[in-house]
């Protein structure tokens, strides 16, 4: 099933492609879905973070949400994860199909998290933990797991 309606605010998502891969991202909040790893493939690809054209604010109004939000793929109800690097992003993941959703601004830190320039860079990516998590082999993100409260 295409994801139409956005996870966080419930307006509908449109299909965007950038380098060959087709995401889809909010028409309202900005946020953007990743299927299984394209956020990952993305993320090398040059000026891809030009998907990525909502209002950091506005995503991060979205971080405080306490719902439990589903996966717009397959319904799921998504695990809230926190990504720690230099810029730490919370966002959910569909434990079913492996699917991501990044609130606005968020793909760009994500992005970012991965462009080290310089030799401190280069090493400290070379020497960079891995998948802390890694769920079927997806991974990418140094994430972790949050449960929240029943």
């Amino acid at each position: 099933m295409k994801p139409t309606v956005c996870p966080k605010c419930g307006e509908s998502l449109e299909s965007i492609t950038h380098g060959g891969i087709e995401v889809d991202r909010c028409c309202n909040c900005k946020g953007i879905w990743f299927d299984s790893l394209e956020a990952e493939k993305l993320k090398r690809i040059k000026d891809s973070e030009s998907l990525d054209i909502g209002n950091p604010e506005m995503g991060h109004q979205f971080d405080q949400v306490d719902d439990d939000v589903d996966c717009p793929r397959c319904g799921a109800t998504m695990f809230r994860m926190i990504d720690i690097d230099r810029y730490s992003i919370w966002y959910e993941k569909c434990p079913h199909c492996h699917g991501v959703w990044l609130d606005a601004g968020e793909f760009k830190k994500f992005k970012q998290n991965f462009s080290h320039k310089g030799i401190l860079g280069r090493v400290r990516k070379t020497w960079r933990p891995r998948n802390v998590w890694k769920e079927g082999g997806q991974g990418g993100f140094s994430h972790i797991g949050v449960k929240k409260k029943r």
